[in-house]
């Protein structure tokens, strides 16, 4: 979420030109804006006003209001047309996802889950977004569908998207040792580049810290470096969180920011994901899930999130991810070349392919070309399917795990997708 400002106004004018402070009032849309059209024309005539007591005569004073007229009026137009652009009106949702999307969260509810956050949208458009059931079941919280929640493993899109913004600056090298921007990390003769910690076929052991006590960079990877080497990297392709936390230090070490400030500057606020962030930073919670024990459902307190850091600790909304995944697909979000890699299968030294590209499962679903990831953490579960052919995106976030029988973010995803994609 971005917090509101305060104020905002007219800047003095200097060479002819206003300034203009825009004030961003959330969740109250309907708001007077000082961005609105209606407020900048009462700058101009505040500036107006001031022309007209300028010693430098009528001419000017007329030269200098065209000039005015031209830098205020036009470029508000067109910031118009691109939040338009970026934001649509939701249109009316088909039927039968409508009829999809609450059958399979009425019986996930009905299994015990607590909540159920769904969202699909067509070509950028959100043409379904609603949830089911509880946010919090303690203080009766509905949820909502702007209830920010834990979407775990899906953060890595995020990831892999800030090193290959990264590279297209020039900065680094999909193919640099990580050792060059992570010099404590010990690779014992390895070679090991972004590229293979991006696709998972790095060959760094795994770690087990404890989920409930923060974990410093220094300690994580002194956890690391007493771990062999699972295999040679590239030889396999084997799923690893580590990985990624190492990913997330060389970004905070190439940029000089926190991985939180990095993502906030460089996808959250570009793209208006407003209920997306590190959770816990930029005035987002880290709220609780719930988890299924021994047959009975409990609260499930959040994990440090210094744990998963660059591998799990997102927090966002079922909405904001299906904007994500168009943004990525369409250049919104890193430029289309970069995506084309981001989307292309890993190649293993025995030149088989992967079934992964960096931060995105590429298997078929329902019989169709998909990109896709799923999230699991403490409390919490998702699942983010795209379908380029289609353009259609799906998301859907549970706030339980271990989860009841019955209550599966990824197979609910894959009943709304069946409905809201056409008939081959």
């Amino acid at each position: 979420m971005i917090p509101s400002s305060r104020g905002g106004g007219c800047a003095p004018m200097a060479g002819g030109k206003v300034t203009v402070v825009l004030q961003l009032k959330l969740p109250h849309p309907k708001t007077l804006h000082s961005n609105s059209i209606p407020y900048r024309e009462r700058c101009i005539k505040r500036q107006v006003h001031r022309l007209r007591r300028n010693p430098w005569g009528r001419p000017m004073t007329r030269a200098l209001l065209a000039l005015l007229l031209i830098l205020v009026h036009v470029p508000v137009a067109e910031g118009a047309r691109r939040r338009a652009a970026r934001h649509p009106s939701p249109a009316a949702p088909p039927a039968a996802v409508v009829a999809a999307a609450g059958e399979a969260a009425a019986a996930a509810l009905v299994a015990g889950a607590p909540a159920v956050q769904i969202a699909v949208s067509d070509r950028g458009q959100i043409i379904y977004s609603a949830a089911f059931g509880m946010s919090d079941r303690e203080s009766g919280t509905a949820a909502t569908p702007r209830s920010v929640v834990q979407v775990g493993s899906i953060t890595k899109q995020f990831t892999a998207a800030a090193i290959l913004r990264l590279a297209e600056r020039g900065v680094v090298s999909l193919d640099d040792r990580i050792e060059k921007f992570v010099p404590e990390f010990n690779p014992r003769g390895a070679t090991i580049t972004l590229r293979h910690l991006l696709n998972h076929t790095s060959g760094v052991g795994a770690i087990n810290p404890n989920e409930y006590v923060p974990l410093t960079r220094e300690n994580c990877i002194t956890l690391i470096n007493a771990q062999p080497m699972a295999f040679t990297p590239g030889s396999r392709f084997s799923y690893s969180n580590t990985g990624y936390r190492l990913l997330g230090y060389a970004i905070e070490s190439i940029t000089g920011k926190s991985f939180a400030d990095v993502l906030h500057s460089e996808f959250v606020l570009p793209l208006g994901l407003l209920d997306t962030g590190v959770c816990g930073t930029s005035t987002l919670p880290v709220p609780d899930g719930y988890g299924q024990f021994q047959g009975t459902l409990m609260r499930t307190p959040a994990i440090a999130m210094s744990v998963p850091f660059a591998a799990g600790a997102l927090c966002s909304t079922a909405s904001d991810l299906v904007r994500w995944s168009y943004a990525l697909e369409t250049g919104g979000a890193i430029l289309t070349d970069s995506y084309a890699t981001m989307v292309s299968p890993a190649r293993l030294t025995n030149n088989t392919f992967a079934p992964y590209g960096l931060g995105q499962f590429l298997q078929n679903q329902l019989g169709r070309q998909a990109v896709w990831h799923t999230g699991g953490i403490p409390g919490f579960q998702s699942s983010l399917l795209y379908f380029p052919q289609d353009d259609i995106a799906v998301a859907v976030i549970i706030n339980a795990l271990p989860a009841p029988a019955g209550a599966d973010a990824h197979l609910i995803a894959l009943a709304v997708a069946r409905a809201a994609l056409p008939a081959p």
